[in-house]
């Protein structure tokens, strides 16, 4: 629990209440990046499924009857199976994992839509009750037999709750889907859709945009796009235009030293899709909310009006990518929505910058982009550890995010480059999400808006925290402490 909810629960009036309350919140985060993490893992799976939709369905570009009969066993069976392997693991390791697919072919066979909500709401439960039931049992296995009892019980396990799926489980689910797809057909048809932004671009700014895409959208959008052959779900996150507005409007109020670090960034986001590299620039002036807001609930409002959609999930959320994903009647409509709404997004968001004299001639904005070799001052680092931590060498290095990948994935590049410029020795790096730290670290670099979501089991480890993962300049910094703590040994 961190220092936030504590001081909530004692400050408050009411501090059982606040305490539960914080406690629930930090429970369903905690689900939601579980079931985050089985979708992300998955997303080739469900691209794969939508380039052969693109490229060989009934409204592909070169439609095909033979090579189109592979769609449908991807969503039926390969990408439910993929999904219950990945939960039950989380939980039970590779047996777990087993354990799960096994059982998993008993929803499959009772339903006849895909098996997709089902495989990541009940994989994690079936992976933790094969762990348990395995430390259970490990006491009473006799010396000798421990392979073969194991296997014993992972199968007689998987074959019981696959006909308990089958039987018991299996109808009521397939009715529950049903009823989420005729609500998802309303609500894409409802004035209500373009709301949805006054919830989702605030919660991406708020580091929440993984949590959002994989972990809501993707399985209920995947769910009616092998219905309908596509969904707008797909793109009421992923829509890079109002982003990409926010940044243009930073470009046109900013000084003629700043412009090219901000160039660069609304490039990653717009062809790179790694949306985080705006977040800082929203969290540094709140009110620029309302200018994704706008841009978002434009562009949901125009592909509403169009009917278009995306026949996959695209992930990252590059335009290339989304373009790519679009079927071939839909691509202008969506170009054009987009940029409706990086339109939109820039009108707000100059107004407000030029309201608040954004156009600075002397503060410098470096800290909060993505430099291109100018010789600025080199922005501070941040130590967000308030525990001692070890002063060991530095030889394991784990730069996180909330998904793993992204941005996180994109500051490992960079640090290795400088590693590798610096010529030292022996150090791995590598990224992860938030929840999936090695133990073995001895150096985490995170954005410093997420410090109240790291794990506390990282109480002896040094931990930096910088304002964008995209900063070369604060890697020179990091490069150096590196150095310095190395030397030393």
């Amino acid at each position: 629990m961190g220092s936030y909810c504590r001081a909530r629960a004692f400050s408050a009036s009411l501090p059982g209440k606040d305490f539960i309350l914080c406690k629930r919140k930090t429970k369903m985060n905690r689900i939601g990046r579980i079931y985050s993490s089985i979708v992300f893992q998955n997303i080739s799976i469900i691209i794969a499924a939508g380039i052969l939709n693109i490229l060989f369905g009934p409204n592909g570009w070169k439609p095909d009857a033979v090579l189109s009969q592979f769609i449908d066993p991807i969503y039926r069976y390969v990408l439910p199976l993929m999904l219950a392997y990945s939960g039950g693991k989380l939980y039970g390791g590779h047996s777990g994992g087993i354990v799960a697919n096994v059982a998993m072919i008993g929803l499959i066979m009772a339903s006849d839509m895909p098996m997709i909500i089902g495989a990541i709401i009940f994989s994690p439960p079936i992976g933790w009750l094969s762990a348990w039931l395995e430390r259970r049992t490990q006491d009473y296995i006799p010396i000798g037999s421990e392979l073969l009892i194991a296997n014993l019980i992972d199968a007689l396990l998987g074959i019981g709750l696959m006909l308990a799926g089958y039987y018991l489980v299996g109808s009521l689910m397939n009715d529950v889907l049903k009823h989420i797809n005729s609500g998802l057909v309303m609500l894409v048809g409802s004035a209500w859709l373009p709301f949805l932004s006054l919830v989702i671009e605030p919660a991406k700014v708020m580091f929440l945009n993984n949590l959002i895409n994989h972990g809501i959208v993707a399985p209920f959008g995947i769910q009616q796009a092998r219905e309908l052959g596509k969904s707008i779900i797909f793109l009421v996150e992923a829509n890079p235009g109002p982003g990409f507005g926010v940044l243009l409007a930073y470009l046109m109020t900013s000084s003629k030293e700043e412009k090219p670090s901000i160039r660069g960034t609304a490039g990653i986001q717009l062809f790179g899709g790694i949306h985080e590299v705006y977040f800082p620039y929203i969290l540094m002036k709140p009110a620029l909310f309302f200018a994704v807001i706008a841009g978002g609930f434009t562009g949901i409002s125009f592909f509403q009006i169009f009917d278009v959609g995306l026949v996959s999930t695209a992930s990252p959320g590059s335009i290339l990518l989304i373009l790519f994903l679009a079927p071939q009647k839909d691509i202008l409509i969506i170009l054009a929505g987009v940029g409706l709404s990086a339109v939109v997004s820039c009108i707000v968001a100059h107004f407000i910058l030029v309201r608040s004299h954004a156009k600075r001639s002397g503060a410098p904005m470096e800290s909060l982009t993505f430099p291109l070799g100018e010789k600025n001052e080199r922005p501070s680092i941040m130590i967000l550890d308030e525990q001692p931590y070890s002063l060991s060498p530095i030889r394991h290095v784990t730069i996180s995010c909330d998904g793993g990948m992204a941005s996180s994935a994109m500051g490992a590049a960079i640090l290795r480059r400088k590693v590798k410029e610096a010529r030292l020795p022996n150090i791995q790096i590598e990224h992860r999400s938030i929840d999936d730290i090695p133990t073995e670290t001895d150096l985490i670099i995170i954005q410093h808006q997420l410090k109240k979501r790291m794990n506390q089991m990282h109480q002896s480890t040094l931990i930096i925290g910088v304002n964008s993962l995209s900063n070369l300049l604060e890697y020179d910094d990091i490069v150096l402490l590196i150095k310095n703590r190395n030397q030393s040994y």
